[in-house]
């Protein structure tokens, strides 16, 4: 069973769950991992991944050596971008080409969140946070996220 502490270091720079994450849940699920190194055309070896901050950045699926979000939030001492005075800034701009597909676009959102509500209670609520995103549970932009 993964504790709150676990869960905590699952939680990147910028406000990803990276516990929801396909790529970190194919650690322990070998079809999976193989599924998705078929649809991203990458080796299996890179299709998992232990969660950015074990990382240290390096996500071996998005081809950058260092995640420069994560470079960022490092050098200046921070553990998340919504400490920094900058912030928000473009590092954490959408993907709005994709924004049917990637859940980087809800970055700011989780951010301030967790600046609301702190770490305990925002892990105690991402799960359902996260599972609504990718149901699609929002009607429609301006309505609430019903939690």
């Amino acid at each position: 069973m993964t504790n709150q502490r676990d869960n905590a270091n699952l939680v990147a720079v910028c406000g990803l769950y990276c516990g929801a994450c396909p790529v970190f849940k194919a650690r322990e699920d070998r079809a999976l991992a193989e599924r998705i190194a078929q649809n991203m055309g990458i080796s299996i070896e890179k299709a998992s991944c232990l969660g950015c901050r074990a990382e240290k950045g390096r996500i071996k699926h998005m081809g950058e050596p260092v995640c420069p979000t994560y470079q960022c939030v490092e050098q200046k001492g921070l553990q998340f971008c919504y400490q920094c005075q900058d912030f928000p800034c473009l590092k954490l701009a959408p993907c709005a080409d994709k924004a049917q597909t990637l859940p980087h676009n809800t970055k700011v959102y989780n951010l301030v969140l967790l600046q609301k509500l702190g770490l305990d209670k925002w892990l105690r609520m991402a799960p359902q946070l996260w599972s609504q995103y990718f149901r699609g549970k929002k009607e429609r932009g301006g309505d609430e996220l019903k939690v």
